[in-house]
């Protein structure tokens, strides 16, 4: 089962300087941060691009995490990682830098993963996603986003309300170079192996209290049974 990607957006910042970083944090939770030196310039000139100036503004906290972060870049044709102040914009899906007079996102099919200290994004098909659990036999993904709505109204009688957004997260099992939709149901879980090994894995999550909700645990079952994962 194939995912739809929904809409998501942006915004951004203050910050302020320290001598060879600057990082901002505004006060309403914005930020975008960034190295100031070798590191910077080459994000600049070969692993980002600055955003378009007509993108979607909508008031709000619209980043992964409460501040900007240190992480590690590890790229795709380049050997040596490169360190980087940043946080993941929920709305536009890539990873948000300020070089000192604008904002720059982060292109995905230039970086192979972006690595905090407690936790870890990759880049699959030119996006990046959370990872849960990644190995030679399959991975295990989360998709973190804002989802943009419209309140109800009465036309005619209200004024038509301004859209809105809620986070929303995704699980995705990308095998076989295909991504499945992992819903959070133990029924839907149980149906994504072999029909034959059904009865062992009820027993299995029963046994280790799997709850679908759960991360970590998700983890615990698909390592344990995939080798019987429907082809």
């Amino acid at each position: 089962m194939f995912i739809d990607i929904v809409l998501r957006v942006k915004n951004i910042f203050s910050f302020f300087l320290i001598p060879l970083l600057s990082f901002g944090q505004a006060s309403d939770n914005t930020m975008i941060a960034t190295n100031i030196g070798l590191d910077l310039a080459y994000i600049k000139r070969e692993l980002s691009m600055p955003y378009k100036s007509n993108r979607l503004k909508i008031d709000g906290n619209k980043y992964f995490f409460k501040d900007a972060s240190n992480a590690t870049l590890v790229l795709i044709e380049e050997e040596t990682p490169v360190n980087v102040i940043t946080n993941y914009n929920l709305l536009e899906q890539t990873f948000d830098v300020f070089d000192g007079s604008e904002t720059l996102k982060l292109l995905p099919n230039k970086i192979q993963k972006v690595i905090f200290p407690d936790k870890e994004f990759v880049s699959i098909d030119n996006k990046f996603y959370e990872a849960i659990e990644i190995n030679d036999n399959f991975s295990l993904l989360a998709d973190t986003y804002l989802e943009i709505y419209f309140p109800e109204y009465t036309p005619g009688i209200q004024d038509k309300p301004d859209p809105k957004y809620r986070k929303k997260n995704s699980v995705l099992l990308y095998y076989k170079d295909r991504f499945n939709y992992v819903e959070r149901r133990k029924s839907f879980l149980i149906s994504m192996f072999d029909k034959n090994m059904a009865k062992e894995i009820n027993t299995f999550m029963k046994k280790n209290k799997i709850s679908p909700r759960d991360n970590d645990e998700l983890k615990s079952l698909f390592n344990e049974f995939h080798s019987f994962l429907n082809k």
